[in-house]
């Protein structure tokens, strides 16, 4: 019997979302009934992100309390905010949609560097989170994100910093989390064309000269070593999370 494309996109989320349950024992990135903000950037992580935690909510006992919110900011300055689709598309898996604009300190040169675009949406999401009443504020990086920013810091810095999965500020009061931490982009790419989830808006005008696509250059080199490569670094990361949290 013939495969139809309903049952692809139900076991291809069914195997996403038992890898966003196992990272959710390893760590408390989704604590159930916790108000949670989704950050959704346009791009087709954060909108994958989406799909997967309105799924998830439909399978818990005490459903996250959801809110996406959208800021209205890239490194080109302030934004008009995400297309119709892309809102259409959120008003239907139940998530209410809240576009914000972006809190700069007045020191920032544009085109923003890839740091202080970074900075400016976080402190701006976890301030939304904070009037929004909701505890946790989810992102939407994945394991290839672990993997370039571990390489990334090791360059650059000369020693290898792990993102991690989860980091509370404010003394505690709003926790970012990484519900993708173990999931990879490909994996989420077949999501998005399973579930055909909208088209991301145009890429980043930094994407091509960032330091992260020079990482990303250095690991397409390896051609068909890249994804061992990318499962060792991958790891690594995470035993040096679980070392820090250790010690």
């Amino acid at each position: 019997m013939q495969t139809t494309d309903s049952e692809r996109l139900e076991r291809c989320a069914g195997r996403l979302l038992g890898k966003l349950r196992r990272t959710a024992r390893r760590w408390p990135v989704l604590p159930e009934g916790a108000g949670l903000v989704v950050a959704v950037s346009g791009g087709s992580d954060s909108l994958a992100m989406a799909y997967l935690l309105s799924e998830h909510n439909r399978r818990i006992k005490e459903p996250l309390k959801l809110t996406a919110i959208h800021v209205l900011l890239d490194a080109s300055g302030a934004t008009s905010g995400l297309s119709r689709e892309i809102k259409a598309w959120l008003e239907d898996r139940g998530l209410r949609l809240v576009e914000v604009e972006a809190r700069l300190d007045g020191s920032e040169e544009l085109p923003l560097k890839c740091f202080a675009c970074g900075r400016a949406r976080r402190r701006t999401l976890l301030e939304s989170a904070e009037a929004h009443g909701a505890s946790h504020v989810a992102l939407g990086h994945h394991a290839d994100d672990v993997v370039e920013t571990w390489l990334m810091s090791l360059f650059y810095t000369g020693s290898p910093e792990a993102m991690p999965p989860l980091r509370s500020y404010f003394g505690g009061a709003v926790t970012i989390t990484r519900p993708l931490f173990e999931l990879q982009k490909g994996e989420l790419g077949r999501l998005s064309r399973l579930a055909e989830i909208p088209q991301p808006a145009a890429k980043c005008i930094r994407e091509d000269d960032s330091k992260r696509q020079k990482v990303r250059t250095v690991l397409a080199s390896l051609g068909k070593d890249q994804k061992l490569v990318k499962r060792q670094l991958f790891w690594a990361a995470v035993r040096q999370l679980e070392s820090n949290k250790d010690g």
